[in-house]
């Protein structure tokens, strides 16, 4: 499993192009190779296609708009986009809120889901969705996560386990119930302060890493991204991916060879 990092954990430092580019340098630096893109400000996608060629960094995945994904036009531009970076994996952030959060919202939303996975499937891509916690709210007892992986045979789930674990569920079996979809884990611990839930580094929370990501080796998982959406230690969000990576490194986890073989095309 190749272990990458989101850039949205960067987000205020990715405005323009001189900030994006000086964040792969220091992502680079870190020691990341590989890189989900997520929140940057206006950049040429000519420039950015540059930029991860001349440090030999991976785009594996992106989050994209949902008003480029809706519109046919704008999504057959996004694709071409995507070919042009090397980047085979277009990604949904959430559910946008134009879809209300009822049973017949989630069906509304599961149609146009299954379109936007034709067309980027057609064009040799794919389609995947980014969970948060809502999604594993129960209508008619079925969880609308559960219902988008069976209504959408086609999408891949980009799972985030600090979500899952937010939404009640267990992020190592959902991984296992959902083999053969997933492009790629969102690495994000789960830290309790006082009352409240906060995101953590990795080795700072209470998820358990040593039965996570053996279970994303165990069943494909191509790709993860170490994410923190904020509650940075010291509030620097760089030094917040590299406390992670280290811990990542210094438990054996860091880009085995042997794991993360592929996935599969439903």
């Amino acid at each position: 499993m190749k272990i990458g990092a989101q850039m949205f954990t960067i987000r205020e430092h990715l405005k323009d192009e001189a900030g994006i580019e000086a964040g792969l340098r220091r992502l680079k630096a870190i020691g990341y190779d590989a890189v989900q893109a997520s929140a940057l400000g206006p950049c040429s996608v000519d420039r950015l296609a540059g930029w991860l060629d001349e440090l030999g960094m991976e785009l594996f995945a992106t989050h994209s708009p949902w008003s480029r994904l809706a519109d046919p036009a704008e999504l057959k531009t996004l694709i071409a986009e995507h070919k042009k970076l090397g980047c085979s994996h277009i990604g949904l952030g959430m559910r946008p809120d134009v879809f209300p959060d009822t049973r017949d919202g989630w069906t509304a939303f599961i149609a146009k889901v299954s379109e936007i996975c034709a067309a980027v499937r057609d064009a040799g891509l794919t389609f995947g969705y980014h969970n948060h916690a809502f999604e594993f709210r129960k209508f008619g007892g079925v969880r609308a996560i559960d219902r988008l992986a069976e209504e959408c045979p086609a999408l891949h789930i980009i799972l985030d386990v600090f979500w899952v674990q937010a939404g009640g569920a267990n992020p190592a079996d959902y991984i296992d119930r959902l083999k053969g979809r997933i492009t790629l884990v969102h690495l994000k611990d789960y830290r309790v302060s006082g009352r409240e839930r906060q995101f953590a580094e990795i080795g700072e929370g209470n998820l358990d890493w040593h039965d996570i990501i053996p279970r994303c080796e165990k069943n494909g998982v191509p790709y993860a991204a170490v994410e923190q959406d904020g509650d940075f230690l010291t509030g620097d969000p760089f030094e917040s991916l590299a406390l992670s990576r280290k811990f990542l490194m210094d438990n054996g986890f860091w880009n085995r060879p042997d794991a993360g073989t592929g996935f599969g095309n439903g």
